[in-house]
């Protein structure tokens, strides 16, 4: 019986573990560079500036649709806006700074979970070299 083996074609006997590792570090390497992506946007001081103002500004919106007439905001504090302006000024460089440690840690835990699968996928093209061989 003749062989017709083609080695471009994918091989049956692979194993599915190996092809959803394979599947699975581009898709990491994706995750990584976006993180990458977000830490830069949320360390940019323009963006919290700009995401500081928009927050705030809706913020605003929302108590005028809210209490059209002021009544519950006077009656709380005659200067509600201006420290709730005042609170969003102190707590949105803490929220950024908060943030870009979680991306960190998100980046740390990608690069652990990246180097385990890379080892995997060199011990399983070691095992397979190791077969064609015998």
């Amino acid at each position: 019986m003749p062989n017709d083996s083609k080695p471009d074609l994918p091989q049956i006997e692979e194993d599915i573990f190996r092809n959803l590792l394979l599947l699975t570090l581009p898709w990491l390497s994706f995750q990584y560079d976006v993180l990458e992506l977000a830490k830069k946007c949320v360390s940019d001081d323009d963006n919290v500036k700009s995401t500081e103002n928009f927050a705030l500004r809706q913020l605003q919106a929302l108590m005028m649709i809210l209490d059209r007439s002021r009544a519950l905001r006077n009656s709380v504090d005659s200067d509600f806006d201006k420290k709730v302006e005042d609170a969003y000024k102190e707590i949105f460089p803490k929220v950024s700074a908060a943030s870009v440690q979680l991306i960190e840690a998100q980046e740390a835990v990608l690069d652990t979970v990246s180097d385990v699968l890379k080892s995997l996928r060199k011990a399983g093209q070691a095992k397979k070299r190791s077969k064609d061989e015998n």
